[in-house]
């Protein structure tokens, strides 16, 4: 079913369709009661009658509220589509995502300088922290969650997509079991279905798998398939970023030992203190 030309939330009228997934949309609206340009997230049919979804949506809603004056995406309203299918307005971002940003370097032979992926990064280090004090755990990190914003709209970057989140101090709404998130960048405990005890070191996974993409083109694992992945995220030798990136110090691969190391106990407590072993690692001043 088309929505396009719909007034959500009673006053945004979806003009474009912006991407798609599973069990939702976004589309690009407009405010008929003062012009400004939003994003809408719709859940679909397939969604919308899936009260699970339903509270993932409002859940994200209320994380991003918490988030305010940070790179989180900003909310600015949340309703229903005529259908009753429920809506979140969001501030519309101009830009790419981070994928799509490192894929552009990498065409014209560029490999993102250590001093800016500090640089691009230190903001969704703030905003992780933040979330973490919260007990908000974003279970999703990926370069396509985060996006960079156009420098004729700002500049700056921002964090996307909390529909994965997991929020410590509520029930879970993730089926025991289930492997939340995306498999090139989840920790070994996501893999291994250890949803109830996940907490914030699961985002200094996904925070450190982003960066050796960034930093060498390709995610710290690569498998022909799911199961084979799974073996090598949770049982394999950590790889060797120098290796791949040789103009970077030895120094930092003892770095990446410690980012994806297996048991989380041996990982990083925190967003922060991945960065700034990062920058030591690297000799960087941000």
């Amino acid at each position: 079913m088309s929505r396009l030309g719909q007034v959500v939330a009673r006053r945004y009228r979806l003009e474009g369709l912006i991407d798609t997934g599973g069990q939702s949309e976004v589309y690009r609206a407009r405010d008929v009661v003062d012009g400004d340009e939003v994003a809408v997230k719709v859940l679909t049919d397939g969604g919308a009658s899936d009260p699970a979804l339903r509270e993932r949506l409002l859940r994200e809603a209320h994380a991003l509220a918490q988030l305010g004056r940070s790179a989180a995406v900003r909310v600015v309203d949340q309703g229903f589509a005529p259908d009753g299918a429920l809506c979140t307005v969001m501030e519309l971002l101009h830009g790419v995502n981070f994928e799509t940003y490192l894929i552009r370097l990498e065409q014209g032979g560029v490999r993102l300088p250590v001093a800016d992926l500090v640089r691009l990064m230190t903001p969704i280090v703030d905003t992780l922290d933040r979330a973490h004090a919260l007990g908000i755990v974003h279970r999703d990190m990926k370069p396509k969650n985060i996006f960079v914003v156009d420098a004729a709209h700002g500049g700056g970057i921002k964090l996307l997509d909390f529909g994965f989140a997991k929020f410590l101090r509520m029930r879970s709404v993730t089926a025991q079991g289930m492997v939340a998130g995306s498999p090139s960048y989840i920790a070994p405990e996501q893999w291994l279905g250890q949803g109830a005890s996940l907490d914030g070191r699961v985002d200094v996974y996904g925070l450190a798998a982003v960066m050796f993409r960034a930093l060498t083109g390709r995610p710290p694992f690569l498998a022909a398939d799911l199961h084979e992945l799974l073996v090598l995220v949770t049982s394999a030798p950590r790889p060797s970023l120098h290796a791949l990136r040789p103009d970077l110090p030895p120094a930092v691969d003892d770095w990446v030992g410690q980012a994806l190391a297996i048991d989380r106990e041996e990982r990083f407590s925190t967003v922060r203190a991945l960065l700034l072993a990062f920058e030591h690692a690297n000799a960087v001043k941000a």
